[in-house]
Order: structure tokens, then sequence, then C-alpha cells
């Protein structure tokens, strides 16, 4: 009996660690897509999807006709989640660019990567 009592503890013991050490695996590494390149950079990819298809005249420029004006790292990277659901017409925002057809896929999944890489100027 006290051999049940011992197996059945160590049973609930293992299951508990490793419940336990799978959460916690997936709290501290951060997500990065499989698609995603070594780094994504700012300056040259994703300011230029920003340029060709937000920045443009009379939208998100410093005109400020289009409401938001995305000229700057810090402007696009404090709305970054707003501006990847934008592209990706998710809900909760609206879908953009307006009147035009969703961005490519690829772009979206550049945008997100360059957040999960920390919005980093470079």
């Amino acid at each position: 009996m006290k051999l049940k009592i011992i197996a059945f503890t160590f049973l609930i013991f293992g299951f508990v660690a490793i419940q336990t050490s799978c959460k916690k695996d997936k709290v501290l590494e951060p997500f990065l897509s499989a698609n995603c390149p070594d780094t994504v950079f700012y300056q040259t990819q994703i300011k230029t999807i920003i340029d060709l298809n937000c920045s443009t005249s009379g939208c998100h420029d410093a005109s400020g006709a289009g409401g938001l004006n995305l000229q700057t790292h810090i402007q696009v990277s404090d709305r970054a989640s707003d501006i990847l659901k934008a592209i990706r017409h998710e809900g909760g925002v609206s879908n953009m660019p307006q009147g035009a057809p969703k961005l490519a896929d690829s772009l979206a999944n550049h945008f997100s990567c360059w957040i999960n890489q920390g919005k980093l100027d470079n």
C-alpha cells in the first residue's frame, strides 16, 4: 500500500513539474515566426512599407489629413500594433490602406517580425 502511495505521489509531482515547465517556457520565450529574417530593419524595410502604402500624399503624412502622421520611427512604433491590425484587416481598427486592396501577407509578416524584434530604429 505504501508503494502505491509513493508511486502516486511521484506521478502527481511529475505531472505538476511538466505542466509548470511548459507554461514557464511559453512565457519566457518571445514569439518569433519561423518566417522572420534574422533582423528586420526599420530604415530600409519598415519605413519603405509605410512610405509606399501609408505616408502617401493626403494620408498619414506630415499634412495630418489622414488623422495620424506616420513619418518617424517613434510615430510608427507607438502605433505598431494598430498598424499591424489595420494592414491585416483585423477588427477594432479601420482597414488600411483605405480604398485599396489588403497588403500582401508577406508585408504584414515582415511588420510583425519587426514588432517582435523590439521595434528597433535600425
